[in-house]
């Protein structure tokens, strides 16, 4: 009885959680930035299930030309690789899907590989999935209370970035230094966590319409945050909000908590006409912010 309940709280979160994935670019104006407080209360969420986590899966969908890391929870989990490094210590970075995405198309809607190159910006470009695709469902990523198949089966996303950027350091002259992830959506959501979780290894992160999903937040070293979101979101308001099942923190809020626990260089930039699809100049937005890192 408690799999069967699980599986349909599953399903319907799932199925609600479909938007999530919006990948469109729409127009622009005019932008407005702050920086984060610090008085604010602390973020409420919603959590989706205290149930427990299924057996990993030991056999991942590995698309063709991507590479493949099997991590110590025995899932196998995809990336793909773009070396824009020239033979010469460059940042990684990861970009990050949002909900019912997929590593491949990511890399086609941002264009961010262009961006990097338009601001003369070497790097490792990695493209990982999420998990989900191996059961046959959207890819997510568990960035707290946000988003099944990956948080309600309480996938430890950290440890995969952990673990694969040991991986990567080991193949690629990496400085670790500059050790980056935007991310959109539940893709920004999960940016937040590996911020406040992984503050060892990461440097710098990008939010692109998403929300600090996780009560706590204690990086042990400074790390840059650059969050961009857009009015007209109804997907994770800015003003925060119960949306598909899921209640968000404001904007705001998630940018004053995340600055509460952290000296870096924080900033909020929003706009009166972005929606919750990736916008035409995030790419360049947060390619000029990491160039300065």
């Amino acid at each position: 009885m408690k799999v069967m309940m699980r599986r349909a709280t599953s399903l319907v979160i799932t199925a609600a959680l479909m938007v999530l994935g919006g990948c469109a670019a729409t127009d622009a104006g005019t932008s407005t930035e702050s920086a984060g407080a610090t008085t604010a209360p602390a973020v409420t969420t919603a959590v989706a299930s205290t149930a427990p986590a299924t057996q990993p899966t030991t056999a991942g969908v590995v698309p063709p030309g991507f590479s493949s890391i099997t991590t110590a929870d025995g899932r196998v989990r995809s990336y793909l690789v773009s070396d824009l490094s020239n033979g010469e210590p460059a940042p990684l970075l990861f970009v990050l899907h949002g909900f019912g995405g997929n590593a491949q198309a990511m890399g086609g809607f941002t264009d961010i590989e262009n961006s990097l190159d338009a601001y003369d910006l070497d790097a490792v470009v990695v493209y990982p999935n999420g998990t989900g695709a191996e059961q046959g469902l959207p890819q997510s990523w568990n960035a707290g209370t946000c988003c099944p198949f990956a948080s309600l089966n309480l996938v430890d996303d950290v440890a995969f970035f952990e673990e694969l950027i040991a991986s990567l350091i080991s193949q690629y002259d990496i400085d670790t230094d500059r050790v980056w992830v935007v991310g959109h959506s539940n893709g920004g959501m999960m940016a937040y966590r590996l911020a406040c979780e992984l503050s060892s290894r990461i440097t710098a992160i990008g939010v692109a319409a998403g929300s600090m999903m996780i009560d706590s937040c204690s990086p042990t070293r400074p790390v840059a945050a650059l969050h961009v979101h857009g009015d007209l979101d109804t997907v994770v308001p800015l003003a925060g909000g119960n949306s598909l099942g899921i209640v968000f923190p404001s904007t705001q809020l998630s940018v004053e908590t995340f600055s509460r626990a952290n000296d870096g260089d924080i900033k909020l930039v929003t706009n009166a006409k972005w929606t919750h699809d990736w916008q035409p100049e995030w790419s360049g937005l947060f390619t000029q912010f990491l160039a300065s890192k």
